[in-house]
């Protein structure tokens, strides 16, 4: 549901509104189009409740939809890889659970769970189910536990028992491509296998294809075990710029937004006087964001983080740069 203009007031954080999208997707978009940010933990505004005292909780969803007058959801989910994050995004890169062994045939149930290997190892998060399809039929997918290579289907649509024949694999398709078809899709993923340089770059441009006219793609931020001369710096920067040159004016560049003081100066954040404090310096000085955008646990973003992107989103997707 949009939200309201009054909610835009009472919120505190909202200083500039747009209509239809007037910047780097403004060859397609007429409308308030609804978007959806897919990835890891940054995605999902994992610490979104950690903030100085009288900062309100921000997830960077919520906000940008706030600021777009446009619905927004986020299908993140801590601690995916950009494998992960594409097997939900795309219909065409499904997880291939064997439904049955070599020893014999399978089955799957008329209704309720099963519990089966992958014949790749590849499984989604345990976190949560997904919904898709295995043999044409409604079908959720999560792992079993972290570092196991077993899923479980749960079989949403009770029906005839199938039997499967031995040695076979299925295919789980995600639901979530269909679900989202025509919203655009801000796409922030591989950090959590950013030494994958190859991988994370090729999932990417996998995940972009499904609807590139819709799509934009998140740069990675540096956290505190990316400083320079350690093998994240390498990773993040080396991935950044192979984004840049891909995607030209389709490419979010997170790392900028977080140390623009343009942004700082932005009325919800300017009496928090980011930039300004030794830790500040100090970590701006290393090419890090400033320390006081982020979290406790120094490898998420806080609600002071989440506002900068989201306000940083706001502007490269609408062009209201005179705004800010």
């Amino acid at each position: 549901m949009v939200v309201s203009r009054r909610s835009f007031v009472l919120s505190g954080l909202v200083i500039a509104a747009s209509g239809a999208f007037g910047g780097t997707l403004s060859g397609w978009a007429a409308g308030r189009r609804p978007f959806v940010l897919w990835g890891s933990s940054s995605a999902a505004s994992a610490l979104h409740r950690d903030r100085p005292r009288g900062f309100p909780a921000v997830r960077i969803e919520d906000l940008l939809s706030q600021l777009l007058e446009a619905p927004g959801t986020s299908r993140a989910v801590s601690g995916d890889t950009s494998s992960q994050t594409l097997a939900m995004r795309s219909h065409g890169h499904p997880y291939l659970p064997r439904l049955a062994s070599g020893d014999g045939p399978g089955r799957f149930p008329e209704r309720g769970t099963v519990v089966v290997d992958t014949a790749d190892g590849r499984v989604p998060t345990v976190h949560l189910p997904i919904p898709g399809t295995v043999l044409g039929i409604p079908c959720t997918i999560r792992a079993v536990a972290r570092g196991e290579s077993a899923v479980v289907l749960r079989r949403e649509v009770p029906g005839p028992e199938i039997t499967v024949a031995a040695g076979s694999t299925a295919r789980w398709h995600t639901a979530l491509e269909g679900i989202h078809r025509g919203h655009v899709h801000l796409l922030w993923t591989g950090k959590n296998n950013i030494a994958d340089h190859d991988g994370v770059v090729a999932d990417t441009r996998a995940a972009w294809g499904v609807e590139p006219a819709t799509s934009v793609v998140m740069g990675h931020w540096l956290t505190a075990a990316d400083r320079p001369g350690t093998a994240g710096w390498e990773g993040v920067h080396a991935v950044n710029a192979a984004y840049r040159d891909e995607y030209g004016g389709r490419y979010y560049d997170t790392m900028a937004d977080l140390r623009d003081p343009g942004l700082w100066s932005l009325p919800p954040l300017k009496p928090w006087r980011i930039g300004a404090s030794a830790a500040d310096r100090r970590w701006l000085a290393w090419g890090l964001p400033p320390r006081s955008v982020v979290a406790d646990d120094l490898r998420h973003l806080n609600a002071l983080g989440n506002t900068l992107v989201a306000h940083g989103l706001h502007r490269h997707l609408t062009g209201a740069a005179a705004l800010y």
